[in-house]
């Protein structure tokens, strides 16, 4: 077995052992391991996808060109840097590597919030990052590693991973049919709606506690993992980022539209633009294009009464 392989396995274990101390200093350390070991899952992957005398090229972060024998080009893995989260997503995408990095980014999310003293590390923190990391472990092991994830991982290690998950899993079904009783008025929200996160202590455990409020700014969410509530105000733009992260990264390295955008009337990031609505606080568009032009207009326009910005600084220069 390599090495990196063994590193993922005992950071798993060492993770789930952290957790089951029962120790609350030790909690950070088992969520830590755990993305640890996950993030060295994905390293072994590309380990075992780099072309034999490469030096392991697809793990390192610096990747040089080299002549080979027979006149064309070979890559060389250089230097001892290994690729950060965002480089392994990259080639994943690149070589086809499923992995679920929704779930990933949240443990990610977690531990950063830990370590920044933004979220308590709780029991029931952990074992949200426990349930996460599950599905995440499992469907890689399986499908990319072609391993048996019972043996890889050990008998013990597994069936503490399986029961929190499965627990996990009721508690969720539960309160996303109680988000699913609310009448959202927008397609689009309807869909945020299951990205919704304690503020507190960043779990996705939370339900209304009244579904059959008025006005969704009434709305409130008591969180199942920490026992706190959260306003829907408080907790909507961070439910729209999560929705539309993928697709917003994707606008942002290859070209094309934001999915989102600042509203204009409550700032925050959460006008839809296929919908041209504000799921935080309805605001819609009053001009829709351009008087001269007919150029459409965004959210960021409103100001302009009723021109594009090109236009609207032309005006602003001939007065």
């Amino acid at each position: 077995m390599d090495t990196i392989l063994k590193n993922a396995i005992a950071s798993i274990q060492l993770g789930v052992e952290d957790f089951q101390s029962n120790d609350e200093r030790r909690s950070l350390s088992a969520v830590r391991n755990l993305t640890a070991g996950i993030l060295l899952l994905f390293k072994e992957k590309l380990r075992q996808l780099s072309p034999a005398g490469s030096d392991e090229v697809l793990i390192k972060k610096n990747i040089r060109p080299t002549p080979s024998a027979g006149g064309g080009v070979t890559f060389q893995g250089e230097g001892k840097k290994t690729v950060d989260v965002q480089e392994i997503k990259e080639r994943f995408r690149s070589l086809g590597v499923e992995a679920d990095f929704g779930r990933v980014d949240e443990v990610i999310r977690l531990r950063n919030d830990i370590e920044h003293y933004r979220t308590v590390a709780t029991a029931e923190t952990i074992k949200v990052a426990l349930a996460k990391s599950f599905v995440v472990i499992r469907d890689f092991i399986a499908a990319e590693l072609n391993e048996d994830p019972t043996n890889l991982l050990g008998e013990p290690t597994w069936s503490t991973l399986l029961e929190e998950n499965d627990v996990y899993e009721r508690e969720l079904a539960a309160c996303r049919a109680a988000l699913d009783e609310i009448e959202w008025d927008s397609a689009a929200l309807h869909q945020i709606a299951h990205h919704i996160r304690c503020q507190h202590c960043g779990s996705d455990l939370v339900r209304p506690t009244d579904p059959q409020v008025e006005h969704r700014y009434q709305l409130e969410l008591r969180c199942f993992s920490c026992g706190q509530e959260s306003s829907f105000d408080d907790v909507i733009e961070a439910a729209v980022g999560d929705f539309y992260e993928w697709d917003t990264y994707v606008a942002m390295t290859d070209g094309g539209d934001r999915p989102t955008a600042t509203c204009h009337e409550c700032g925050k990031e959460t006008f839809i633009l296929d919908e041209g609505k504000c799921v935080a606080c309805n605001g819609e568009l009053k001009f829709t294009e351009c008087a001269i032009c007919s150029e459409g207009l965004g959210p960021d326009d409103q100001d302009n009464n009723g021109l594009c910005g090109y236009h609207a600084w032309q005006a602003q220069k001939d007065d």
